[in-house]
């Protein structure tokens, strides 16, 4: 499972960080109930499995203000888009078609 240091750690930030305690443990919530994640024998989350995670969580967070899914921040002052959808994560998730092979 992830924590929500993990994810502070990978945004880089240290403000406004009160969203994140719900954000994380509903990731964490979604991803152990996925059928297919990664794990080791142990059921402890594969590093592939926990990056997914907390790339999922950052998203999340960063599309809490923006429900137009943009927000300020390009270069030339223009606006940059979050994606509601990251084939990375579906792929290390094993989600949206993105699923373990398996043999019949």
């Amino acid at each position: 499972m992830i924590t929500t240091a993990d994810v502070i750690s990978w945004l880089g930030i240290t403000q406004n960080l009160e969203p994140l305690d719900l954000i994380v443990d509903a990731v964490n919530y979604y991803v152990d109930a996925l059928p297919s994640i990664d794990r080791h024998p142990t059921g402890q989350w594969e590093s592939t499995t926990k990056l997914a995670a907390i790339l999922l969580a950052a998203r999340w967070y960063k599309r809490r203000t923006s429900p137009g899914a943009t927000v300020d921040g390009a270069i030339d002052g223009g606006q940059i888009r979050i994606t509601k959808y990251d084939s990375d994560v579906a792929r290390m998730l094993h989600i949206d078609g993105f699923e373990k092979p398996m043999v019949g």
